[in-house]
């Protein structure tokens, strides 16, 4: 016969354990009536001054995967589209920098690309430089003429607004190394 000696308590600390570490695994298991999904995004309102300039949004090219050198080129439309060529495999949307502006309707607007039409965009590489910018503006924003640094137009809008939009040619490095990349820009209005 075999006798085995029991210690008071150690086999109900056991099963009390084990019953607590099952109640744990089991309030850390989402459950339909637990399991939440949520993601913030941002509001504005942007308010327009006569005869100024306000950004609605920044330039942005997107995500992309560099096998070899290119280029992404971002339309400056209401529905701006991203074409690439090179070793450059694009994803994600490409919007162009809009901004809005208010003058009277009739009035003649110039807008400056920046100077030297090219931005520089540093990061954890190589520079990166957008070159060939350009400049689009909805339709009551009537074209007049254009030359290497300014775009003329008349403000065809009723109440005097207007909406033009950015865009250019990134030009990616072979090799570029993976990162965000940033640069800054100016753009000038001249109401006449």
């Amino acid at each position: 016969m075999k006798r085995f000696a029991s210690i008071p308590g150690v086999g109900l600390a056991r099963r009390v354990a084990a019953t607590c570490a099952l109640l744990a695994a089991a309030m850390a298991l989402p459950t339909a009536a637990h399991a939440r999904s949520s993601d913030s995004y941002d509001a504005r309102a942007a308010v327009i001054t006569p005869l100024s300039i306000t950004k609605l949004s920044d330039l942005d090219f997107g995500d992309m995967v560099v096998t070899t050198g290119g280029t992404v080129v971002l339309t400056p439309t209401a529905t701006a589209t991203c074409a690439t060529t090179g070793g450059v495999i694009h994803s994600a949307e490409c919007v162009p920098a809009t901004f809005v502006g208010l003058g009277q309707s009739g009035q003649r607007v110039r807008v400056r690309r920046p100077i030297g039409n090219t931005i520089a965009l540093t990061g954890p590489g190589t520079d990166m430089t957008v070159t060939n910018i350009t400049i689009d503006g909805d339709p009551d924003l009537v074209p007049v003429r254009s030359n290497p640094n300014w775009e003329r137009y008349t403000i065809g809008s009723a109440d005097g607004t207007f909406v033009f939009r950015v865009g250019g040619t990134l030009n990616v490095n072979a090799g570029q190394l993976p990162g965000i990349y940033t640069g800054t820009f100016d753009i000038r209005l001249d109401y006449q």
